[in-house]
């Protein structure tokens, strides 16, 4: 088998499939077969498929690879080709059906990615004029909150985040200002900016941004978490004016293309019209990096939800802000009326979640802790630790009120 004639013929004809969302490439490797690859680019879903042809005329498909793949997984036999003619009738058709099922999978997955249905939402315009009440104060709380609601990780690491944070948790208006935010967001429309500009009465700006000032400590971890090629903010504030964007700093510039949902903030608190802030938020896709003289210009993609599944039980929200230590925090929603917050503390392992049915008189517990060391184990795997955990956990059911769910929540070993 001319596995380069093989190639040339092969690339030949799957030449236009690749897009950006999607790979293709055709190529001899060096272990001596001829590998066609198919991958997703888009990071809404992890995909890779590969065919190989080897010289005798053999045609495997290895297992496709969806992030989980184990590297035992059989491989199979597409056909056996006889000439060059065979190997491209038979490799052809079967890359163009891979392609396509890809593009279907990615399709599903933004779809299932879009926000689900959400609450009505109150007090929104208290919640856009809190947001505005400075950097410091208005939107750092509500990103933290954000955060403290959503178990989201800020996309870089400081200590001054993780201070934001705490304090919204202990802050019952800025959870609830999160929260109609977060279900403002996710109830919005999706628009381009020029459809924001449109839908506020403001000229075309054809922007939509915010630019970041340089953080020496924090600067390498953005570049990082970039790089991955996606970025997830459950809250954040962006300008449909470019000078107002630029005007927080040089450093990065991220610039939101294509249709996004957002709360126009001061249409909502009637308050700091000049500033054009959109609050937004999301799963993001990474369409673009360029350095710009000492500006890293980013361009995001809006892709996904995120918190539209955040809960708003008065109860448990009163116990997110009394427990003492929380080191991460979420409150999530059922559609089968139910809400669950997980509460981490310190140390690993250690960890509640409380579940409420909606208006119950009573609550589900569930404490636990880091296991015991296990001198003979035979396997220190995370499942297997995970699976210790468990077992040293305790569920019981107490009274809904806050003193008792946070003497469960606080009980020792």
């Amino acid at each position: 088998m001319d596995l380069n004639e093989a190639e040339r013929r092969i690339a030949e004809r799957l030449d236009g499939l690749a897009t950006d969302d999607v790979g293709v490439e055709v190529s001899v490797v060096p272990a001596g077969w001829l590998s066609v690859d198919i991958w997703s680019r888009h990071p809404i879903s992890f995909w890779r498929e590969s065919i190989y042809l080897h010289a005798d005329g053999r045609i495997d498909l290895p297992a496709p690879d969806d992030g989980c793949t184990p590297l035992s997984a059989p491989t199979a036999r597409l056909g056996s080709a006889g000439s060059v003619d065979e190997a491209v009738e038979l490799i052809v058709p079967y890359a163009e059906k891979a392609v396509a099922a890809l593009r279907d999978r990615q399709a599903k997955a933004l779809a299932s990615a879009l926000p689900t249905a959400q609450p009505a939402v109150a007090n929104l315009g208290e919640a856009c004029e809190l947001w505005q009440g400075g950097r410091d104060v208005g939107s750092s709380l509500g990103r933290g909150a954000a955060g403290a609601l959503t178990g989201i990780d800020h996309y870089f690491h400081a200590q001054y985040i993780a201070e934001h944070t705490a304090r919204a948790r202990r802050s019952r208006p800025a959870l609830e200002a999160a929260i109609a935010l977060l279900r403002g967001v996710n109830t919005a429309d999706r628009q381009d900016a020029d459809g924001w500009c449109a839908a506020t009465g403001l000229p075309t700006s054809g922007f939509a941004g915010r630019g970041l000032a340089e953080k020496p400590h924090e600067d390498p971890q953005i570049l990082r978490t970039l790089g991955h090629g996606q970025i997830t903010m459950p809250l954040w504030g962006v300008s449909l004016d470019r000078s107002v964007a630029e005007g927080n700093g040089t450093r990065f510039l991220f610039e939101i293309v294509g249709e996004f949902p957002a709360v126009p903030a001061w249409v909502a608190s009637g308050i700091k019209s000049d500033e054009q802030e959109l609050v937004t938020g999301g799963r993001y896709r990474v369409l673009s990096m360029e350095d710009v003289g000492s500006t890293t210009h980013v361009r995001l993609e809006w892709m996904g939800a995120a918190g539209d599944k955040v809960g708003s039980d008065p109860l448990l929200l009163d116990v997110l802000g009394t427990v003492d230590g929380v080191t991460r925090s979420s409150l999530t929603r059922s559609l089968r009326d139910w809400e669950k917050l997980e509460i981490g503390l310190p140390g690993y392992g250690n960890s509640a979640t409380v579940t409420r049915k909606a208006g119950a008189e009573e609550v589900e517990v569930v404490r636990y802790w880091e296991p015991p060391y296990d001198p003979n184990a035979k396997d220190d795997s995370p499942y297997t630790q995970h699976r210790a955990m468990l077992d040293a956990s305790r569920t019981t059911t107490v009274p809904a009120d806050v003193e008792s769910i946070v003497t469960a929540v606080r009980e020792t070993h």
